[in-house]
């Protein structure tokens, strides 16, 4: 493409364009044969054709400014007038603490960057520094403060203390100059966020009394309002303690030495031809006391596998006639078979005194095992599940099943999934808190009438649900006597156990 460009009477201007444009024809329309007259008006200016190409003058890009680097600012914050001093100092600690408490009012952390004891005639020193003062080491393989950055800026700040012939501490300061700014808050700094001698001692009454880390932090607080520990510390500092108390033994050994220093009954099974435990029971003799005197009703209740090594712990649970839950025994299994549930269960049974004292219900969750083993260990118990457990699995199956499409309520509006759904379990949940057996029949036959257009659902309720022997969640022990309320096919059965 050929364009035509105005051009002056001299020579042509030159064409400022970022993209070079390669100039490929020049006509000079100057003739020497034309006259030239006063009178006539000049002549045009000559054209100027530059080929382009398919692109055209309109499409070229504009002009990239420049960019212009934001000017460096310069920081130096001149620090020398308040670590000058000649007071003298009795310890090193003593002139430690202080140059670090200044440095927290200042907004900064020191480090000791080098020291030495004063062998071989050398004279005794140590010497602080800023916590940013030098440079990170570079190695070979790429690490992680590679990544995230690092907070050494080469900060020129140092002090050197001395120890004086009369055993005094004096300070010097090299160069009290930095390169960055002050901080307001020191939180998260290694050096101020470090607990205090008497600070580690608090902590450690804490451990012992099993006060949780949250409470742990607010307790340093209150007493020390310029602490700047966070709560990794506390955490940090708590596992150093219980590492310390710990020493050299293993997991194993220290919670049987643990159980024998505190006076707990227990028991424990090992392998065939091996020394290692696989199963563990144990529980606080006023436990078992409490459990002689409230026996008619033991619930069981497994965590599955949310410890450090992964195994389930099976919790004894019972209900005082004040309505208080107390923990009867614990017991740590390496699965979930028949064999080892039975043999946590035997070892429950031993701290009875007597048959009469055998549970008369016993509440699990739907664990075929521990339903199946219960039914051996107590035969003439009731065995109940939690109300909790099958309204999970209500709700879960009901979203299953209870899918509705071009269902509309009496407004004429669409019915939602979850309306369904919320309407199906308020039903429910009616049949559940159930007062009188007239309450019951009425409450299932609304429940009847709600699912009739999920039959699926329902015949799951009926075969799997409702067959099945339902706690409520409301049972608990009162007077010496506890209702048992269950659900048998459409019949409902009430007792009291005494």
């Amino acid at each position: 493409m050929v364009v035509p460009v105005d051009a002056p009477n001299d020579d042509p201007p030159e064409i400022e364009h970022p993209i070079v444009l390669p100039l490929l024809l020049l006509e000079d329309v100057h003739g020497s044969g034309i006259a030239k007259s006063e009178n006539l008006p000049p002549p045009p200016p000559p054209k100027l054709e530059i080929s382009l190409g398919d692109a055209k003058v309109e499409d070229a890009p504009p002009p990239i400014p420049s960019v212009v680097p934001p000017p460096i600012v310069v920081v130096c914050i001149d620090q020398r007038e308040h670590f000058t001093t000649t007071h003298k100092f009795a310890t090193q600690n003593d002139l430690l603490e202080w140059v670090r408490e200044k440095a927290r009012k200042l907004g900064f952390s020191t480090v000791i960057g080098k020291s030495d004891n004063g062998g071989n005639e050398r004279s005794t020193f140590v010497t602080l520094i800023c916590e940013r003062g030098g440079s990170y080491t570079e190695y070979k393989r790429k690490s992680r403060r590679e990544i995230a950055g690092w907070v050494k800026c080469k900060c020129p700040f140092w002090l050197r203390g001395y120890l004086l012939t009369g055993g005094d501490w004096s300070l010097k300061v090299g160069d009290g100059k930095h390169n960055h700014d002050m901080t307001d808050v020191l939180k998260g700094h290694k050096t101020t966020s470090r607990l205090k001698p008497n600070e580690r001692v608090h902590l450690q009454e804490m451990v012992d009394s099993n006060i949780p880390p949250r409470q742990m932090l607010t307790n340093l607080r209150k007493r020390n309002r310029t602490t700047s520990t966070t709560i990794k510390h506390v955490y940090n500092a708590c596992h150093r303690y219980r590492r310390s108390i710990r020493g050299t033994r293993n997991d194993m050994q220290h919670i049987l030495k643990s159980l024998v220093d505190n006076g707990y009954v227990y028991h424990c099974r090992k392998y065939r031809d091996s020394d290692d435990v696989s199963d563990g029971f144990w529980a606080h003799p006023n436990s078992i006391k409490l459990f002689n005197t409230f026996s008619t009703v033991l619930v069981l209740d497994s965590t599955y596998k949310t410890n450090k090594y992964r195994l389930p712990l099976l919790e004894f649970i019972d209900n005082t006639s004040t309505m208080k839950t107390f923990f009867i025994a614990f017991a740590y299994m390496m699965s979930e078979r028949q064999d080892n549930v039975y043999w946590a269960l035997e070892r429950c049974r031993e701290m009875l005194h007597s048959k009469d004292l055998y549970p008369k219900v016993v509440v699990t969750d739907r664990d075929n095992a521990l339903i199946n083993v219960v039914e051996k260990v107590f035969p003439k118990a009731t065995t109940l599940l939690y109300s909790y457990h099958i309204g999970q699995n209500m709700r879960a199956k009901c979203k299953l099943d209870c899918k509705v499409k071009d269902l509309k309520g009496k407004n004429g509006q669409a019915v939602k999934p979850a309306s369904v759904v919320k309407t199906v379990m308020v039903v429910w949940l009616d049949i559940v808190d159930f007062e009188t057996e007239e309450a019951y029949i009425d409450n299932w036959t609304r429940f009847k009438v709600v699912c009739a257009k999920f039959p699926n659902f329902l015949d799951y309720v009926e075969k799997t649900i409702i067959h099945m022997t339902v706690v409520l969640q409301h049972e608990v022990a009162y007077e010496g006597t506890i209702p048992t309320i269950c659900f048998t096919g459409d019949h409902l059965y009430a007792s009291t156990a005494k």
